[in-house]
């Protein structure tokens, strides 16, 4: 026989009282229960999924009655409604030529008031180039939704005022890439909006200076490495070397005052010749934007510090 039911609190669903077991949830019958013993947690749960059913993605957004969750990338947060363009009525027939002028005039009417007020149109505007750069970088919606918060905190405390906005959108997006450990640089970033990488640099340090008091850190030596690689397509086996080579030498003086970049290219280098892969140090040094200069003078570094052994079978 099973235990009788208990009333248990919120707190209890993660744990069987009886056996310290793992809860799991029973859906059809709206149940949570204790796989082990039987023990029930709860009955008569609410099912808070839709009445209707759905096959595929289209049938879905046919039947759904609720609109976009509310997102920092758009300026009303996503809150306000638009009016359609279809030339439709609400029983799918199209509009005849009256009708369609009235509709072409609120649709027009209803673009001006979302963004009549001058901060209004600013805003829209940085976060547009914000989502844009980012679609063309295929960073994820979580960098996007931080970028869109930076750059309305910098809004509110009036740091963006008077500013460029395409700088002040590379910048916040380059800050949400550091603060998320998404390897993304200056320069990839004010290629994307279309500005140039000091312009970005400079609204950047403001920034620093002005909303993010905090130390943001650079990425590691390691994520460039990985970049670098996807990159260039180079074999795995070389990413695997320059990373062994990275954290062994993480502790040492050799990463102390070196730009990442440069230390990646020099570890990818070294790797490459270790497992006879012919890659020009000309090439490395493009992928990782620095000089060959660069990578000739952290290779002899690190070659200088450390002895490197390879073992034959």
């Amino acid at each position: 026989m099973y235990p009788e039911k208990r009333d248990v609190g919120i707190s209890g669903f993660n744990q069987c009282p009886n056996c310290r077991g793992m809860l799991i949830g029973d859906q059809e019958k709206g149940e949570i229960l204790c796989p082990h013993c039987g023990f029930v947690a709860k009955d008569q749960g609410i099912d808070i999924s839709p009445e209707w059913r759905q096959m595929d993605y289209e049938e879905r957004s046919k039947r759904i009655r609720v609109g976009l969750p509310s997102t920092f990338t758009l300026h009303d947060y996503g809150l306000s409604t638009n009016i359609s363009g279809d030339n439709r009525d609400s029983q799918g027939r199209y509009l005849d030529q009256y009708n369609r002028q009235n509709a072409q005039r609120m649709q027009k009417w209803q673009r001006r008031i979302r963004t009549s007020a001058a901060g209004e149109r600013s805003l829209s505007i940085a976060l547009s180039k914000i989502s844009e750069a980012a679609d063309v970088l295929r960073l994820p919606s979580s960098v996007i939704e931080e970028a869109a918060h930076i750059f309305r905190k910098s809004a509110k405390q009036s740091v963006s005022k008077s500013k460029s906005i395409a700088g002040m959108a590379a910048a916040s997006l380059y800050l949400a890439c550091r603060r998320s450990t998404v390897n993304r640089s200056l320069k990839e970033i004010s290629t994307a909006v279309g500005i140039q990488d000091r312009a970005a640099a400079r609204y950047y340090r403001l920034l620093l200076n002005e909303v993010e008091k905090n130390y943001v850190p650079p990425p590691t030596v390691q994520k460039y490495i990985s970049k670098l690689i996807n990159k260039e397509k180079i074999n795995a086996r070389v990413e695997r070397l320059a990373l062994d080579l990275a954290d062994r030498a993480t502790e040492s003086e050799i990463s102390s005052g070196k730009t990442p970049s440069g230390l990646a290219a020099a570890y990818v280098y070294i790797a490459s010749v270790i497992c006879s892969e012919h890659i020009p140090q000309r090439e490395i040094a493009e992928f990782a934007e620095v000089t060959e200069v660069t990578v000739r003078n952290r290779c002899r570094e690190i070659l200088e510090k450390f002895t490197i052994r390879q073992k034959l079978r």
